[in-house]
């Protein structure tokens, strides 16, 4: 039973957020020829924030997790 409490808020929001959608028109947008210039930028974002969790996670590790399992100081 407690299995189902736990999926059943994933399932109610994924509801909840397509039924506030759907009224507004929130449709896939095909570029215009005026806008399609924007589009060059997207995956330079997509590989920039890559890049920051990765460097994000490496630095985690450095600074915490190693020293921790190492025996030394966390640095603060």
């Amino acid at each position: 039973m407690k299995v189902v409490r736990i999926a059943a808020l994933p399932l109610t929001m994924i509801t909840l957020i397509a039924a506030t959608a759907a009224p507004a028109g929130a449709a896939p947008v095909l570029a215009n020829d005026r806008y399609k210039w924007f589009y060059w930028i997207g995956p330079l974002l997509m590989v920039g924030a890559i890049l920051f969790l990765l460097a994000l996670g490496v630095g985690y590790y450095i600074r915490v997790l190693r020293p921790k399992y190492r025996g030394r100081p966390v640095n603060k």
